[in-house]
This record gives C-alpha cells, sequence and structure tokens, in this order.
C-alpha cells in the first residue's frame, strides 16, 4: 500500500471515528469525496485547471475542479441575488427571497439525485453533483439578472 493511500484511509478512519462532544449539536459525517478534493495536490490542480476540468489527470482534481466551479458560480449568483434584493422594493424582495429558497432547495436535490443516478456512489459522483450545480446555478444566475430587473429600477 502507497503511503499516500494509507495515509487516506488512517485520515478517513480517524474523522469517521471521531467521537461526538457532550453538549454540542453532532455534525453532519464527512464524506469520503471532501477528504480527497481537499488534499493541497488536488486544490492547486483545482485552481489551474478552472474552466478546463476535463483536462484533470486525476479523479481527485477533476472532483476538486468542479467543486471550485460550483463555489465560483454560487458566488457570482449570491452577489447578483443581492443587487438585485437591494432594487426591490419590501414585498417583491420577500416574493424573490422565497423563490430563491424553493430553487436552491430544488437544485441540491436534483443534483444530488443527478450524482447518485449517474455514479451511483462512485468517486464520478462528485464531478456530476458538483457540475450539476455549477451548470444550474449559472443558468440561475442570469435568470435572477433578466426576471428581476425592470428598465426603471
Amino acid at each position: 500500500m502507497k503511503l499516500s493511500s494509507m495515509l487516506l484511509a488512517v485520515t478517513l478512519i480517524t474523522l469517521c471515528l471521531r467521537p461526538s462532544t457532550y453538549g454540542q449539536q453532532a455534525q453532519e459525517p464527512v464524506h469520503s469525496w471532501d477528504v480527497l478534493m481537499n488534499t493541497p495536490e488536488a486544490r492547486e490542480a483545482a485552481e489551474k485547471l478552472q474552466g478546463h476540468c476535463g483536462d484533470a489527470t486525476t479523479q481527485a482534481e477533476m472532483n476538486a475542479c468542479f467543486a471550485l466551479e460550483f463555489r465560483n458560480a454560487d458566488k457570482k449568483m449570491n452577489s447578483t441575488y443581492r443587487e438585485i434584493l437591494n432594487r426591490l422594493d419590501r414585498d417583491d424582495r420577500e416574493r424573490v427571497r422565497a423563490v430563491q429558497r424553493a430553487w436552491l432547495r430544488y437544485r441540491d436535490l436534483h443534483c444530488d439525485a443527478v450524482g447518485s443516478i449517474q455514479a451511483g456512489g462512485g468517486s464520478l459522483e462528485p464531478t456530476e453533483v458538483f457540475s450539476c450545480k455549477a451548470d444550474l446555478t449559472k443558468e440561475r444566475t442570469k435568470e435572477i439578472q433578466n426576471a428581476y430587473t425592470t428598465p426603471e429600477r
């Protein structure tokens, strides 16, 4: 067994066996792909591959790249969303907030289902989930800009 594989196995076992602290809320279990995508190598490769995730040389790099693309798309959408909300009156802000909460729930459930169906828990699942979320989030950003902006606003 390679040293890196052994270290990864020890890290995963440690994370899974970590005792909960009395009086604190239990934390969600860490998914193995969270560990794999957060290696320095995968994060560094993801930065360089931005926009070209298909050129990754390992699955961990590809997963990290799509996760980064999703995070960037999400930041842009949130920025656009806040900007639009600031232009709306109180009633419209509440309507848009309700729509956005529902859309976020839809996006997450839809993309998790896509990842599960397309990759079935395999190493490709994070790529499927994050690329789906990135694509839908980019589309939603355009939708927010177009649907909630009027000529006088």
